[in-house]
């Protein structure tokens, strides 16, 4: 993830950043775990996505120790397994 600039500006097209709160997906091995509003900046232009390292943090901390609010099932595809067609 890139380094939002000093000025508030998207460091990757320049565009305004919006404070907002979005799902985050954290994968750490064979654990997939989704977290809902995560606080983030996100560009009004290109959509590039900021968390702010301490939020990252607490996204590892909860992978590792944390107790979900809920469990989902998960369906998964292969596109390596479908027939070309």
């Amino acid at each position: 993830m890139p380094t939002k600039s000093q000025r508030g500006a998207c460091a990757v097209c320049g565009g305004k950043l919006a404070a907002t709160t979005i799902t985050h997906e954290g994968r750490r091995g064979d654990k997939f775990c989704l977290f809902q509003n995560v606080p983030a900046q996100v560009c009004e232009r290109c959509g590039e996505v900021w968390i702010e390292e301490s939020v990252l943090q607490e996204i590892d901390r909860l992978i590792e120790h944390g107790r979900p609010t809920r469990t989902e099932e998960t369906p998964v595809f292969d596109l390596a397994q479908v027939p070309a067609g």
